[in-house]
C-alpha cells in the first residue's frame, strides 16, 4: 500500500469514527472569557425607565393628594363643604392607590387604567368644583387642582396615542367645573392653574417620550451588541475547535500515514476516538471556565492525549495553585497540549516528562521534556511554534520558551505570573 493510499484509508477510518458520534459532540458555544456566549435574561433599560417613571408619578400623586389632607382635621373641617367634597376626595385616593400599587408591584401601567383615571378626573373636577362657592373654585382651596395636573402628567407619558385626548378631557371638565369663577377674583386663578395643567402635561408627555425612546434604543444596541458578542463567539468556538482537530486529531494520524508511526487496523480505531474524547474534554474545560482548576484541567487533558496511546511512557508531576484565573486555565492547558502534539508527531521518542508547578510569586510554571530528536530552533520556523504555543500565551501576559538542540531533545517552558 503506498503512503497516500495509507493517509487516505487513516482519514476514513477517523472521519467515521467522529462521524458515527458526531450527533453528541456539539460543543457549547463560549465566549472569550470562558463562558458560555448565550447571556441570560437581563432586566432591559426600557423596563427600568418605566419602573423609575411609575415610582415618580406615584410620589408626586402622594403629594399632591397630601397638601388637602389635613383640612378635614382643623377648624370646622371638611363639614364646611357639600359631602361630596369629601366623598370624592376619599374615593379619588382609593382608585390612584390602587392603580400605583399595582403598578409599581408589574412594572407597568396599562392605558386602561389611565383611561379611568382620566374618567373618574373629569367627574370630581366637575362635581368638586361645582360644590365650592364661586370664588374658592379655583382657589387652592379647591383640592382638585393638584390631583389632576397629575393625572395630565399620568395621561401625557402612559395614555398612548390618546394622550392628547385624555389631557383635552381633564383639562375642559376643570374648566366646566370651575367656570363660574369666571365672573370673581379668582378668574386669574382659574386661567392660571388651566395654564398649568396643560404646561405640566406637555412637558411630561416630551420628557417621558424622549426617556422611553432612549431606553428603547439603548436596548436595541444592547442586543445588537450581544448578537455580535454571540456571533463572535461562535466563530472563535469554530476556529478553535478547527485548531484542536487539525493540529492534534489529523496532525497525529498523518504522522502515522507517513510512516513514523506504526499501528494495526484497531489501534487507529482506538486512537481516532480518543481523539474525540479529547475534543471533548478540550470543549469541557473551556465551557467552564473556572468551574475547573489548572491541576484538573491539565491531568484531564494529558489522561486523554494521543501521546498516552502512541508513547510508551508519559511522566506527570502536577502542583500548581487553584485560584488561577479561567482564561489562563484555558491558554496554559492548549499551550500544553499543542507541546505534546509536537512530542507525538515530531520528536521520535517513547518518553515525554510534563511537569507543572507553582513560582514563589503565585503564578505557574510547566515543562514539557522529551529524549527526542530535537531540532536547531534558528532552522525552524518559528511562525508554527509561535501561533501554536507562544501567542495564545502572550494574550495572557505569559510566555513560551524552547530549547532545543539536534539530538538532545526539546524542552518547552511555559510561565505565567500574576499581576
Amino acid at each position: 500500500m503506498t503512503r497516500a493510499s495509507k493517509g487516505m484509508n487513516l482519514q476514513c477510518i477517523a472521519t467515521r469514527c467522529i462521524a458515527a458520534e458526531r450527533m453528541t459532540w456539539t460543543g457549547p458555544t463560549v465566549s472569550r472569557w470562558g463562558m458560555t456566549s448565550e447571556l441570560g435574561p437581563r432586566t432591559s433599560a426600557l423596563k427600568r425607565t418605566h419602573r423609575m417613571l411609575i415610582r415618580a408619578l406615584t410620589c408626586l400623586r402622594v403629594v399632591q393628594f397630601a397638601l388637602w389632607g389635613w383640612v378635614p382635621f382643623i377648624g370646622e373641617g371638611a363639614g364646611r363643604y357639600p359631602p361630596q367634597v369629601l366623598g370624592c376626595y376619599v374615593l379619588a385616593l382609593l382608585f390612584s392607590g390602587v392603580m400605583f400599587a399595582r403598578a409599581l408591584r408589574s412594572g407597568v401601567l396599562p392605558v386602561r387604567w389611565v383611561a379611568a383615571d382620566v374618567a373618574l378626573a373629569a367627574v370630581y373636577a366637575v362635581v368638586v368644583s361645582r360644590s365650592y362657592p364661586p370664588i374658592e373654585a379655583a382657589s387652592i382651596s379647591n383640592w382638585v387642582i393638584p390631583p389632576l395636573c397629575g393625572v395630565t402628567v399620568t395621561a401625557a407619558i402612559y395614555a398612548g396615542r390618546y394622550r392628547v385626548p385624555a389631557v383635552i378631557v381633564v383639562i375642559a371638565a376643570w374648566v366646566a367645573g370651575a367656570w363660574p369663577a369666571i365672573g370673581t377674583d379668582s378668574r386669574l386663578e382659574l386661567l392660571s392653574n388651566t395654564a398649568m395643567m396643560t404646561l405640566f402635561a406637555l412637558v411630561a408627555g416630551i420628557t417621558g417620550k424622549w426617556l422611553l425612546g432612549a431606553a428603547k434604543s439603548a436596548d436595541e444596541a444592547t442586543e445588537r451588541a450581544v448578537a455580535a458578542e454571540n456571533a463572535e463567539a461562535r466563530m472563535q468556538e469554530a476556529i478553535r475547535q478547527k485548531r484542536l482537530l487539525h493540529d492534534h486529531a489529523l496532525a497525529t494520524l498523518l504522522a502515522i500515514a507517513q510512516g513514523t508511526r506504526t499501528m494495526g487496523r484497531d489501534q487507529i480505531e482506538r486512537l481516532a476516538r480518543k481523539e474525540l474524547e479529547f475534543l471533548r474534554t478540550m470543549a469541557d474545560v473551556k465551557s467552564n471556565g473556572s468551574l475547573i482548576q489548572l491541576g484538573e484541567s491539565l491531568a484531564v487533558m494529558i489522561r486523554d492525549h494521543t501521546a498516552q496511546v502512541v508513547l510508551a511512557n508519559v511522566e506527570s508531576v502536577i502542583a500548581v495553585p487553584e485560584d488561577i484565573p479561567a482564561d489562563v486555565v484555558a491558554k496554559m492547558t492548549s499551550a500544553t497540549c499543542e507541546a505534546l502534539n509536537n512530542v507525538v508527531v515530531h520528536a521520535e521518542t517513547d518518553w515525554v516528562r510534563v511537569t507543572a508547578s507553582s513560582t514563589p510569586q503565585g503564578g505557574v510554571r510547566i515543562t514539557v521534556v522529551d529524549r527526542g530528536r530535537g531540532f536547531d530552533p534558528e532552522t525552524v520556523p518559528r511562525r508554527g511554534l509561535d501561533t501554536s504555543i507562544a501567542a495564545p500565551l502572550r494574550e495572557i501576559d505569559g510566555e513560551a520558551t524552547i530549547r532545543s538542540a539536534p539530538g538532545n531533545g526539546t524542552t518547552v517552558e511555559l510561565k505565567w505570573s500574576k499581576r
